[in-house]
């Protein structure tokens, strides 16, 4: 056991040791900023009955598909961020990163756009029993549409956020931590008073502050790759490839009528299926049928309308694919 836990620290060590305390440093800031800004939420909404725990009830809803939509997308890729840098690879660096974001994008959009359209009906579903009533549902409902506001914005902030840690440079994402921890601040004052719901300007607060923080992360992002690409020499092969951008335009017009055609079927999913599936339950169920039965019915209409409504996007997406041109020989 002592040879396990024996110190190998040598000073042969001391730059990679070094290397490593300038990532970790960082890193460590960040995290604690995001905490901080959490317990800055709870402090504001600590002066209104009821708004702590609404927002938590309305985070649980959100945080659990975030975080494994967040895991998928950007642990495969860090060992490409980390080697393509080690490299000096900025061109296919950049391109994996917009490729990440774009990815976060067409994921995390049709994520909102369901949870916008059957907010009830998800509150409803998971938390709805006992001393949760349909009252308290009202409550959550609407702070969860807004926290579903910032599930692009909370993916694609992870992705820029690896990306400054696999280049070495953790201190701008640390800073930015902190700015934007004093901004939410901020705006929780400002809003949390303006709304009829404190607790729909709290969340719209952190929704705010996600939103501009990846915005000044990728525009901080971009200067770097082209300070580091205008200063290597070597880069000559791969110049083509950086001049010939990341297609964020065509992509942002594709995702815009995806939008529309998903918002379009889950208004009709809303208005009409829903409402026909759930009275057809009813009628198909005798009165001795089982609740908790019930209830496993009523959860996979919803989830039904869920998976359906993500299909409907995709669909919408790949359809809206501009063909390739071929040149002539």
């Amino acid at each position: 056991m002592s040879e396990f836990f024996r110190p190998r620290l040598r000073l042969r060590d001391w730059t990679q040791f070094v290397d490593t305390v300038k990532i970790l440093v960082p890193t460590a800031i960040s995290s604690t900023m995001l905490q901080l800004a959490s317990y800055t939420d709870l402090w504001f909404a600590s002066a209104w009955p009821g708004a702590a725990a609404t927002m938590a009830c309305a985070a649980l809803l959100i945080s659990a598909p975030v975080g494994l939509l967040s895991n998928v997308i950007i642990v495969p890729r860090m060992p490409l961020l980390a080697q393509q840098a080690a490299d000096q690879q900025w061109p296919s660096l950049k391109r994996t990163c917009d490729g990440m974001l774009q990815t976060c994008v067409s994921v995390g959009l049709p994520l909102t756009l369901t949870l916008i359209a059957f907010a009830s009906l998800a509150v409803e579903t998971v938390f709805q029993r006992s001393a949760f009533t349909a009252e308290s549902t009202s409550l959550v409902a609407p702070v969860a549409m807004v926290y579903a506001l910032g599930i692009p914005w909370f993916l694609c902030r992870d992705v820029v956020v690896r990306a400054f840690y696999a280049m070495g440079r953790g201190r701008v994402p640390a800073a930015t931590s902190v700015v934007a921890l004093t901004l939410n601040a901020l705006l929780n004052a400002a809003l949390s008073r303006r709304m009829p719901v404190p607790a729909i300007g709290l969340v719209l607060s952190t929704v705010l502050v996600s939103c501009m923080s990846v915005l000044v992360l990728y525009a901080a992002l971009c200067r770097d790759f082209r300070y580091f690409q205008y200063f290597q020499t070597t880069a000559s092969a791969d110049e083509g490839a950086w001049e010939g951008g990341s297609g964020w335009r065509p992509f942002l017009v594709r995702t815009l009528l995806a939008s529309g055609a998903t918002a379009l079927y889950c208004k009709a999913l809303l208005q009409v299926v829903l409402p026909s599936g759930h009275s057809l339950i009813l009628r198909l169920t005798p009165p001795f049928f089982p609740a908790s039965l019930r209830w496993l019915l009523d959860a996979g209409l919803v989830g039904a309308a869920f998976a359906s409504s993500w299909l409907v996007y995709f669909l919408a997406f790949s359809c809206t694919k501009p063909k390739a041109q071929t040149t002539a020989p």
